[in-house]
Protein backbone atom coordinates (compact mmCIF):
# COMPACT_ATOMS: atom_id res chain seq x y z
CA UNK A 1 0.00 0.00 0.00
CA UNK A 2 1.52 3.32 -1.32
CA UNK A 3 0.40 6.15 1.05
CA UNK A 4 1.22 9.63 0.49
CA UNK A 5 1.42 12.37 3.09
CA UNK A 6 0.61 15.66 1.26
CA UNK A 7 1.85 18.77 3.59
CA UNK A 8 1.14 22.46 2.95
CA UNK A 9 4.32 23.55 1.82
CA UNK A 10 5.62 24.14 -2.17
CA UNK A 11 3.83 21.72 -4.22
CA UNK A 12 6.35 19.57 -5.86
CA UNK A 13 7.21 20.29 -9.54
CA UNK A 14 10.12 17.64 -10.01
CA UNK A 15 9.54 13.56 -11.76
CA UNK A 16 10.13 12.07 -8.15
CA UNK A 17 7.54 13.23 -5.99
CA UNK A 18 4.92 13.49 -8.56
CA UNK A 19 5.49 10.01 -9.25
CA UNK A 20 4.95 9.63 -6.05
CA UNK A 21 2.15 10.98 -5.95
CA UNK A 22 0.78 9.47 -9.37
CA UNK A 23 0.99 6.05 -8.01
CA UNK A 24 -0.32 6.41 -4.42
CA UNK A 25 -3.00 4.48 -3.07
CA UNK A 26 -4.32 6.72 -0.94
CA UNK A 27 -3.54 10.23 0.11
CA UNK A 28 -3.64 12.21 3.18
CA UNK A 29 -3.64 15.71 2.94
CA UNK A 30 -2.47 18.59 6.12
CA UNK A 31 -5.44 20.65 6.13
CA UNK A 32 -5.41 23.33 3.16
CA UNK A 33 -3.12 21.02 1.31
CA UNK A 34 -6.19 19.15 -0.29
CA UNK A 35 -7.10 22.66 -2.49
CA UNK A 36 -3.32 21.80 -4.21
CA UNK A 37 -4.33 18.41 -4.52
CA UNK A 38 -7.36 19.32 -6.20
CA UNK A 39 -6.58 21.45 -8.67
CA UNK A 40 -3.69 19.16 -9.95
CA UNK A 41 -6.48 17.18 -11.46
CA UNK A 42 -4.66 14.29 -10.40
CA UNK A 43 -6.40 10.76 -10.86
CA UNK A 44 -6.19 9.50 -7.39
CA UNK A 45 -8.20 6.12 -5.85
CA UNK A 46 -8.87 7.64 -2.14
CA UNK A 47 -8.20 10.37 -0.15
CA UNK A 48 -8.51 12.21 3.33
CA UNK A 49 -8.10 15.59 4.44
CA UNK A 50 -6.68 15.34 8.50
CA UNK A 51 -5.92 18.21 10.62
CA UNK A 52 -6.49 21.55 13.48
CA UNK A 53 -9.21 23.42 10.48
CA UNK A 54 -7.27 26.60 10.73
CA UNK A 55 -6.44 26.99 6.97
CA UNK A 56 -10.02 25.84 6.28
CA UNK A 57 -13.12 27.79 5.64
CA UNK A 58 -16.70 26.15 7.25
CA UNK A 59 -17.79 26.04 3.59
CA UNK A 60 -14.45 23.80 2.86
CA UNK A 61 -15.37 21.29 5.35
CA UNK A 62 -18.98 21.20 4.50
CA UNK A 63 -17.78 20.49 0.50
CA UNK A 64 -15.29 17.62 2.28
CA UNK A 65 -18.03 16.16 3.91
CA UNK A 66 -16.69 12.49 5.28
CA UNK A 67 -13.46 13.17 3.68
CA UNK A 68 -12.16 15.59 6.24
CA UNK A 69 -11.28 14.55 10.06
CA UNK A 70 -10.66 17.30 12.29
CA UNK A 71 -8.42 17.36 15.40
CA UNK A 72 -8.26 19.81 17.58
CA UNK A 73 -5.21 18.81 19.66
CA UNK A 74 -2.33 21.64 19.20
CA UNK A 75 0.97 19.50 20.88
CA UNK A 76 1.79 18.68 17.19
CA UNK A 77 1.69 20.14 13.81
CA UNK A 78 -1.01 18.82 10.54
CA UNK A 79 2.45 16.55 9.29
CA UNK A 80 1.93 14.84 13.01
CA UNK A 81 -1.82 14.59 12.85
CA UNK A 82 -1.81 12.94 9.01
CA UNK A 83 0.96 10.23 9.77
CA UNK A 84 -0.81 9.04 13.00
CA UNK A 85 -4.05 8.95 11.14
CA UNK A 86 -2.22 6.98 8.40
CA UNK A 87 -0.66 4.66 9.84
CA UNK A 88 -3.82 3.99 12.59
CA UNK A 89 -5.85 3.49 9.41
CA UNK A 90 -3.71 0.94 7.40
CA UNK A 91 -0.45 -0.25 9.76
CA UNK A 92 3.11 -0.14 9.09
CA UNK A 93 3.01 -3.76 7.52
CA UNK A 94 3.09 -3.92 3.40
CA UNK A 95 2.81 -0.05 3.55
CA UNK A 96 5.22 2.55 2.76
CA UNK A 97 4.83 6.68 3.55
CA UNK A 98 5.53 9.06 1.22
CA UNK A 99 5.44 12.88 2.43
CA UNK A 100 5.35 15.52 -0.03
CA UNK A 101 5.43 19.03 0.03
CA UNK A 102 6.87 18.98 3.21
CA UNK A 103 9.16 21.94 2.41
CA UNK A 104 8.86 25.78 1.47
CA UNK A 105 7.54 28.64 2.23
CA UNK A 106 7.90 29.20 6.44
CA UNK A 107 11.14 28.47 7.19
CA UNK A 108 9.78 27.37 10.63
CA UNK A 109 6.90 25.04 9.28
CA UNK A 110 9.80 23.63 7.10
CA UNK A 111 12.52 22.94 10.16
CA UNK A 112 10.15 21.48 11.82
CA UNK A 113 8.29 19.21 9.14
CA UNK A 114 11.67 17.52 8.48
CA UNK A 115 12.34 16.63 12.32
CA UNK A 116 9.34 15.06 12.86
CA UNK A 117 11.24 12.24 10.47
CA UNK A 118 13.10 11.17 13.56
CA UNK A 119 9.21 11.10 15.78
CA UNK A 120 8.04 9.41 13.53
CA UNK A 121 10.78 6.65 13.42
CA UNK A 122 10.68 6.64 17.26
CA UNK A 123 7.24 6.55 17.21
CA UNK A 124 6.60 3.77 15.04
CA UNK A 125 9.63 1.50 14.59
CA UNK A 126 10.03 -0.11 11.51
CA UNK A 127 7.66 1.78 9.40
CA UNK A 128 8.85 2.70 5.99
CA UNK A 129 8.75 6.84 5.92
CA UNK A 130 10.63 8.90 3.06
CA UNK A 131 10.21 12.21 2.21
CA UNK A 132 10.75 14.10 -0.81
CA UNK A 133 11.47 17.23 -2.01
CA UNK A 134 12.09 19.06 -5.48
CA UNK A 135 15.66 18.19 -5.12
CA UNK A 136 16.04 14.83 -3.28
CA UNK A 137 15.22 12.43 -0.63
CA UNK A 138 15.45 12.78 3.52
CA UNK A 139 15.06 9.67 5.83
CA UNK A 140 15.83 9.22 9.66
CA UNK A 141 18.00 6.87 10.84
CA UNK A 142 19.51 5.53 13.56
CA UNK A 143 22.25 2.61 14.17
CA UNK A 144 23.81 1.42 10.86
CA UNK A 145 21.63 1.84 7.48
CA UNK A 146 22.92 0.68 3.67
CA UNK A 147 22.14 3.29 1.04
CA UNK A 148 21.74 2.53 -2.68
CA UNK A 149 23.69 5.34 -4.42
CA UNK A 150 25.89 6.44 -7.39
CA UNK A 151 28.75 8.37 -7.65
CA UNK A 152 28.78 12.22 -7.07
CA UNK A 153 25.66 12.37 -5.35
CA UNK A 154 25.56 14.69 -2.74
CA UNK A 155 24.48 13.73 0.83
CA UNK A 156 23.78 15.61 3.99
CA UNK A 157 23.50 14.28 7.42
CA UNK A 158 22.30 16.32 10.43
CA UNK A 159 22.44 15.52 13.72
CA UNK A 160 18.62 15.74 15.68
CA UNK A 161 20.69 15.97 19.26
CA UNK A 162 23.70 17.17 20.15
CA UNK A 163 26.98 14.67 20.20
CA UNK A 164 25.66 12.24 17.82
CA UNK A 165 28.68 10.31 17.20
CA UNK A 166 28.66 9.32 12.86
CA UNK A 167 30.92 6.77 10.90
CA UNK A 168 30.67 6.40 7.63
CA UNK A 169 31.70 4.19 4.58
CA UNK A 170 31.87 4.93 1.06
CA UNK A 171 31.97 8.99 1.00
CA UNK A 172 34.29 11.08 0.19
CA UNK A 173 35.37 12.99 2.92
CA UNK A 174 34.88 9.89 5.71
CA UNK A 175 33.13 10.16 9.38
CA UNK A 176 34.85 8.55 11.19
CA UNK A 177 33.57 8.68 14.77
CA UNK A 178 32.66 12.69 14.06
CA UNK A 179 30.93 13.81 17.19
CA UNK A 180 28.20 15.97 15.49
CA UNK A 181 27.42 19.30 17.81
CA UNK A 182 26.01 21.25 14.77
CA UNK A 183 23.82 20.73 11.78
CA UNK A 184 26.59 22.27 9.42
CA UNK A 185 29.20 19.63 10.37
CA UNK A 186 28.19 16.96 8.04
CA UNK A 187 27.04 18.36 5.20
CA UNK A 188 27.67 18.52 1.27
CA UNK A 189 29.41 15.30 1.10
CA UNK A 190 29.84 12.95 -1.80
CA UNK A 191 29.43 9.07 -2.53
CA UNK A 192 31.91 7.68 -4.66
CA UNK A 193 30.46 4.62 -5.21
CA UNK A 194 27.29 2.98 -5.86
CA UNK A 195 26.22 2.68 -1.98
CA UNK A 196 27.26 4.26 1.03
CA UNK A 197 26.98 3.32 4.97
CA UNK A 198 26.29 5.46 8.08
CA UNK A 199 26.85 4.50 12.01
CA UNK A 200 25.01 6.69 14.72
CA UNK A 201 24.50 6.43 18.08
CA UNK A 202 21.53 8.58 18.21
CA UNK A 203 18.92 9.81 15.73
CA UNK A 204 19.93 11.70 12.30
CA UNK A 205 18.36 12.89 9.39
CA UNK A 206 20.22 11.94 6.35
CA UNK A 207 19.66 13.57 2.72
CA UNK A 208 20.65 12.41 -0.66
CA UNK A 209 20.06 14.51 -3.68
CA UNK A 210 18.19 12.84 -6.96
CA UNK A 211 21.26 13.90 -9.35
CA UNK A 212 24.78 14.13 -9.13
CA UNK A 213 27.09 16.81 -8.77
CA UNK A 214 27.96 18.63 -11.70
Amino acid sequence: MNIVILAAGDFPTRPEPLCALRDADFVVCCDAACKSLLHTGFKIPDYMVVGDGDSLTATDKMLLGDKWVQVDEQDYNDLHKAMTWAISRFGIQDSTFTIIGATGHREDHTLGNISYLATFAEEYPGADIEMLTDYGRLVAMRGERRFASFPRQQVSVFPMAGGASVSSRGLQWPLDGLRLDRWWQATLNNVVADSFELRSDSWLIVFRTYDPKS
